[in-house]
């Protein structure tokens, strides 16, 4: 075989490799969190309302507060299928955010605060 056929062929094996790697490779840092919101409440006795009644369901919701409003969230998850079964319980809305692997529950609830979103 020709030295220059070589060079064409070792060429697009490193190119398929290339997009392999930045195609799959990426994603293996990240990872996907489910939240289901329940409410979203401008007052802050609202708020506290609907998570005493997530609590007396047994549930332990969490908030975040963002331009003046408080987002009630009922479960936060990388479990799809417990926030699914969530949904069949109370009424709201699942949502699914890509974000780096060693990110916690905390730091996205923090982000999303901020208007930082993962989606």
């Amino acid at each position: 075989m020709k030295f220059e056929w070589k060079i064409v062929i070792m060429g697009m094996l490193f190119s398929v490799f290339c997009i392999l790697l930045f195609t799959y490779g990426t994603s293996l840092s990240q990872k996907t969190i489910y939240v289901y919101q329940v409410g979203i409440y401008k007052e802050e006795n609202n708020k506290d309302d609907k998570l005493s009644e997530l609590k007396e369901q047994g549930i332990e919701g969490c908030y975040y507060q963002k331009d003046d409003q408080y987002y009630v969230l009922s479960i936060v998850s990388e479990d799809q299928k417990a926030v699914e079964e969530q949904a069949t319980k109370i009424k709201g809305i699942m949502k699914s955010y890509q974000v780096d692997s060693q990110t916690s529950t905390q730091e996205l609830l923090d982000n999303l605060a901020k208007g930082v979103t993962h989606d």
